[in-house]
């Protein structure tokens, strides 16, 4: 994707808005971000763009790992077995496989009723009546007065993909779930979905799906980096703090880390990334933001002329990515 600096988006602004860069004062400067963040999140969500739109493969639950220590009720994905488990008691270095710490994950389950009396092997399920729960049993017994500690409650395994997952990208708007990359396999099927408080629910999905979904839209509101200054994640800092040309970046790191000359937003490693714009958006971005600084300074003939070229440059950017690119998104066809 072809980038643009910030700084450049702003000269856009401040050209059209009848203004002088090199006099830019810090009030206009930063009602300009205001408006520059609100006409992003519209241009972003407007339309599936193709450098902002990924589409990658996605578990429900983490995988599986050997060192790691998982406490009861924990829920992971093992790729041996392509299944999902859930783990009836703390472990560690136990394979899923084995019934003595974990059970498999199901959707639904239909055990026979606990009794008193009755003698259970490892493996066994059953409905505990004075809760209604499900359980498995880890440890071989014969059933006392009450459940006892020999169980690990089975929860019925809710099939989402989390919006943030350990080491993947944030997952925003939800453009389509498959079964297969859409990409390279051109018989992928689109799978039934739909969002919920905890991520994309792909109820009767494959226990592995592709998620295409639009990036997140960044921020654009933000201060001067300064050394010494504690950051948490998602600050956003121009950088460098003075001078005409400068770049926005996001911070990565949770927790906060307290900036200094070794961790500055170009140093290699840094916990910072670029915001990223798309040079596309150059046109929509200037004119729009300028006709929001116009109409606030009650020049309303001038903010309405630079309020039609924004729309006017999203009309062209729509034209050239339909028509001249012809990139406009195939719909499957299923013949029966």
């Amino acid at each position: 994707m072809e980038v643009i600096k910030y700084s450049d988006i702003l000269r856009h602004v401040v050209s059209y808005s009848q203004r002088v860069y090199s006099e830019l004062n810090a009030d206009d400067a930063e009602a300009i971000s205001v408006y520059l963040d609100t006409r992003l999140k519209l241009i972003w969500e407007f339309y599936p763009w193709p450098d902002l739109v990924r589409v990658e493969k996605r578990y429900y639950r983490p995988l599986y790992a050997a060192a790691l220590t998982y406490d009861a009720g924990y829920e992971v994905y093992y790729p041996t077995e392509e299944k999902y488990y859930q783990a009836l008691k703390q472990t560690q270095g136990n394979v899923p496989t084995l019934t003595t710490h974990w059970a498999e994950s199901k959707q639904t389950y239909s055990p026979d009723t606990w009794v008193t009396g009755t003698a259970y092997a490892v493996g066994d399920t059953v409905e505990y009546p004075p809760d209604g729960l499900y359980y498995a049993c880890h440890t071989a017994h014969t059933a006392g007065a009450n459940l006892a500690s020999n169980w690990g409650q089975l929860v019925e395994f809710d099939k989402y993909v989390a919006w943030k997952q350990t080491g993947e990208n944030e997952i925003s708007d939800v453009l389509d779930v498959w079964n297969s990359n859409p990409r390279t396999d051109k018989k992928a099927d689109q799978q039934n979905f739909f969002q919920s408080e905890n991520g994309v629910q792909v109820i009767n999905g494959p226990n592995i799906v592709y998620v295409e979904y639009r990036q997140k839209v960044p921020c654009l509101l933000h201060s001067a980096w300064t050394s010494g200054v504690d950051y948490n994640l998602d600050d956003v800092v121009r950088f460098p703090a003075s001078g005409a040309d400068f770049d926005l970046y996001k911070a990565t790191t949770d927790p906060k880390h307290t900036a200094s000359g070794s961790n500055d937003p170009e140093d290699s490693g840094a916990p910072w990334t670029l915001i990223q714009v798309p040079r596309d958006f150059r046109s929509f971005l200037g004119h729009g933001a300028a006709a929001d600084l116009l109409l606030a300074d009650e020049r309303e003939q001038l903010g309405g002329v630079q309020n039609s070229l924004g729309d006017q440059a999203l009309r062209e950017l729509l034209d050239k990515l339909e028509r001249q690119e012809k990139q406009t998104k195939q719909m499957n066809v299923i013949n029966r």
